[in-house]
């Protein structure tokens, strides 16, 4: 790998579950994926002091009463030779980089009864799963995206002894006129391969 691989994982997963790059002054997001029907609108690879309301409904029909922005964090990455250490000499062999990554849904809500938010924030999280599971490595096996990463960035998603570990709901907080927000969280690895 070459240096800029944390940006380039955070970039990927963002753009795997939120869809096409948008570039504005204030930074990079990423709108029009797959998982717009579900009430995903934005997501962003870093977090942002605060999104546009239109952002959590991005795509999605005028009047729509519910909708999420996704944030990727990086936390702590495990960096290992495999298979048992160096292999042929003190820099050769392959080297794995295992980034926890969690994936944070915010979301705003119009809806008249709470249980109506929390159902959908439900399947959005089912949504983002199977999406998850069509593709190991998030859509990264691309040889001119990702030609100094050997034509793949990630090797595997939420594979391995970790899995995907989804939180619990937080706490929906009624702000202005009835408009409630709420979130949950979903941490997996993501492993990235190097010869090295």
């Amino acid at each position: 790998m070459t240096a800029g691989d944390r940006q380039l994982v955070r970039e990927a997963v963002a753009a795997y579950f939120g869809g096409s790059l948008v570039t504005t002054d204030t930074g990079i997001c990423y709108q029009g994926g797959s998982l717009v029907s579900s009430g995903l609108g934005t997501a962003y690879p870093y977090m942002p002091k605060s999104a546009p309301d239109q952002y959590y409904t991005a795509g999605m029909a005028d009047g729509v009463a519910w909708g999420a922005v996704m944030t990727v964090a990086l936390g702590p990455v495990r960096i290992a030779r495999r298979p048992d250490g160096a292999m042929g000499g003190p820099v050769s062999g392959w080297r794995s980089r295992h980034y926890t990554t969690r994936c944070s849904f915010e979301a705003i809500s119009e809806f008249p009864h709470l249980e109506t938010a929390e159902q959908a924030l439900d399947n959005l999280i089912d949504a983002w799963l199977n999406l998850l599971y069509l593709d190991r490595t998030l859509g990264t096996t691309n040889a001119v995206l990702y030609a100094a990463q050997g034509g793949r960035l990630i090797m595997q998603a939420g594979e391995g002894t970790q899995g995907i570990d989804i939180g619990e709901s937080g706490e929906w907080i009624v702000m202005n006129r009835g408009r409630t927000k709420g979130g949950i969280a979903a941490t997996f690895d993501c492993m990235t391969m190097v010869e090295a």
